[in-house]
């Protein structure tokens, strides 16, 4: 089984309290992250999810995955990890003050675990790998934070 590691860091001008509050609310990754359709909220809520159902648009049909909050240190770092659905994997978004704005370095690890979707799981590891659509992610979270992006590692 092929893990999809994503890391890198989106910058941002934007205030680190303004983007923590666009990425600790799950229900906007949609409006940032294009590899997202959709979330569905199912613990906790809107402002604050514990847990939330992901939707992956991929090319051979929607990728649920059920994720939860690990641990969150408010205005810092954000943990989650799939709880449920053909992924398994853990993620981390940690935010950091900068002169010019925020700087938001990204982890997350991901394994295929169902039969339908491994015969394409490398396209899914090249979609996900993506630069152009990180680019954009960090792109459209800074400007969604109320800032301007910055030079972005991806």
């Amino acid at each position: 089984m092929a893990a999809i590691d994503l890391n890198g860091t989106w910058r941002t001008t934007a205030a680190p309290a303004d983007v923590w509050a666009v990425v600790v609310d799950l229900t906007t990754w949609p409006r940032w992250w294009p590899a997202i359709d959709d979330v569905e909220v199912l613990a906790g809520s809107a402002s604050a999810p514990e847990a939330a159902r992901f939707t992956f648009g991929t090319p051979v049909r929607p990728l649920r995955v059920d994720m939860a909050v690990t641990s969150s240190r408010p205005g810092e770092r954000l943990d989650v990890v799939t709880v449920g659905g053909p992924v398994r994997g853990t993620g981390r978004l940690e935010l950091e003050k900068e002169a010019s704005g925020t700087a938001v370095r990204f982890a997350m690890r991901m394994d295929v675990r169902s039969r339908l979707f491994k015969p394409v799981e490398r396209v899914l590891a090249g979609a996900a790998r993506n630069d152009d659509r990180l680019r954009q992610a960090g792109d459209d979270l800074a400007r969604l934070a109320g800032g301007e992006p910055g030079v972005h590692e991806v």
